[in-house]
């Protein structure tokens, strides 16, 4: 079991005396404490880790506090910290029972022994620290890796490392050591965490698929609906309206649904590579067979409302490994 005291970015860090390295200030210490158990491994940014399907089961949970602490396209970051922290088991998945943002619960190890608490407070703090390393985009790999560390180490790493020329694995090895020499300690947090948690994370490929319809209305958006958590994008539009692949690819599905699409009423899967695919419900034609390849913007099939559908429109969603993920982050921008 590791222990970790994180520090919210934002907040007044005390001043730690770095004699060790007299070339870092000693007013941009930083305070997080987190002693790491985990070897390193090669960085990698291609979501290779699978999340389990204890952490995904958190999505809609996560999903609506990055809504709340208004970062709603980090909530695949998040799955990938939780993933990493605890694997989505216990009752602190987001391990920060030690965070000064838990304010309900004993700030010891596994004091909070509310999951949603947990996932609460784990997010708040995630959203300090995206906001700190002044994050542009889910697909800004030097803002989300210095935000990562940042949530690991403490808000005062960010700072510290932005006087450096941001994050880099050098800066964040160099920042433990004098963390854990000032503390006397024989280590400090772990300066490999971006790459623990960069297995669990795809990063996003904005601007690859294109909308589905050239004309329609958004009538229902991703994210919690009442008490449901919509996993697509509804584009309403006229009944025989033309639905468009959103990039090229492979069919995979394209019939009535059934499990594990059922509900969807007539739909097409289209799977694009390894990692993605994208999937459009309710229609009330098909047009194309599974099997069949297709090209980004060809015409797959007629907006309906077959299936469990209150109205005509076409049901869209962006699959990570065969998980949804929003799709507005991956859409290109018209």
């Amino acid at each position: 079991m590791r222990k970790k005291i994180l520090i919210a970015a934002g907040l007044a860090v005390p001043v730690l005396a770095f004699a060790v390295v007299a070339a870092v200030s000693s007013t941009a210490a930083n305070t997080s404490v987190a002693a790491c158990t985990t070897a390193a491994v090669a960085v990698n940014s291609n979501g290779n880790g699978s999340m389990s399907e204890t952490v995904l089961a958190y999505q809609p949970m996560v999903s609506q506090y990055c809504q709340k602490f208004k970062i709603p396209d980090y909530a695949d970051l998040a799955l990938a910290v939780m993933q990493q922290e605890s694997g989505g088991t216990g009752n602190d998945p987001m391990q920060c029972s030690e965070c000064p943002l838990n304010t309900k619960y004993p700030n010891s190890i596994n004091g909070i022994t509310d999951p949603a608490y947990s996932v609460e407070t784990g997010v708040a703090y995630l959203a300090n620290c995206i906001k700190a390393a002044d994050c542009k985009s889910p697909s800004d790999i030097p803002g989300i890796s210095l935000a990562l560390q940042g949530y690991n180490f403490g808000g005062g790493f960010i700072g510290w490392a932005q006087e450096r020329g941001g994050y880099s694995a050098e800066n964040a090895s160099l920042f433990s050591q004098i963390s854990a020499s000032a503390h006397g300690w024989p280590s400090y947090g772990d300066p490999m965490y971006v790459n623990h948690v960069m297995r669990y994370y795809i990063v996003p490929m904005e601007g690859q698929f294109m909308v589905p319809l050239k004309s329609y209305t958004i009538s229902r958006g991703w994210g919690m609906d009442g008490a449901e958590f919509h996993k697509g994008i509804d584009f309403a539009a006229s009944a025989g309206t033309n639905i468009c692949a959103a990039a090229a690819g492979t069919v995979t599905y394209a019939r009535f649904g059934s499990a594990p699409y059922g509900g969807y009423g007539n739909v097409v899967v289209i799977k694009h590579n390894e990692t993605y695919s994208t999937l459009y419900g309710h229609c009330s034609v098909l047009l194309v067979t599974a099997g069949q390849s297709v090209q980004q913007g060809q015409v797959i099939a007629l907006v309906g409302s077959t299936g469990k559908s209150t109205g005509n429109h076409c049901h869209f969603e962006i699959r990570v490994h065969g998980n949804q993920v929003n799709p507005a982050q991956y859409l290109k921008v018209a």
